[in-house]
């Protein structure tokens, strides 16, 4: 099977399964949800990588998802979606703005998000509701590329 195939294949078993979960979970997962990933191919898929908020899998092509935090109580917050995206959903912004990883725009958490751009290749987007809670938005697209913001 060609990568590009296999790339939205995976994409729409991450998708099914994400979705399913929700519904099972009242639309919002937690970390466990997040870290059992999925099984594709008799394998199992991560959806996330824990430490980082860009995610793509090495067994895909493209992005497969973005994550948000809700920072705890007292906690460092790191960049400035963590205060952003939420006030963005909540006024009923339709675009919801997302940190680079980094200062270095070529790095490869920020090139997939470039090339998820430029494709529209459809992505998940976990928003932190609450300390390790995420409502998934599915399909999110990134629809701008905003060095100048670093």
């Amino acid at each position: 099977m060609d990568p590009a195939t296999r790339d939205t294949q995976l994409r729409q078993a991450a998708f099914s399964h994400v979705n399913r979960l929700a519904v099972l979970r009242g639309g919002v997962l937690d970390s466990a949800d997040l870290a059992g990933g999925f099984e594709f191919g008799g394998e199992r898929i991560p959806l996330i990588n824990p430490q980082r908020g860009i995610f793509k899998p090495r067994r895909m092509v493209h992005l497969l998802s973005i994550k948000t935090v809700f920072p705890r109580k007292g906690a460092r917050v790191w960049y400035d979606d963590q205060r952003e995206a939420h006030r963005h959903i909540y006024t009923g912004d339709d675009v919801v703005e997302y940190s680079f990883m980094g200062t270095d725009l070529n790095s490869p958490d920020n090139r997939w998000l470039l090339d998820a751009m430029q494709r529209q290749i459809p992505i998940i987007c976990f928003l932190g509701t609450s300390p390790g809670r995420y409502q998934p938005i599915i399909p999110t697209f990134i629809v701008g590329w905003h060095p100048e913001w670093l």
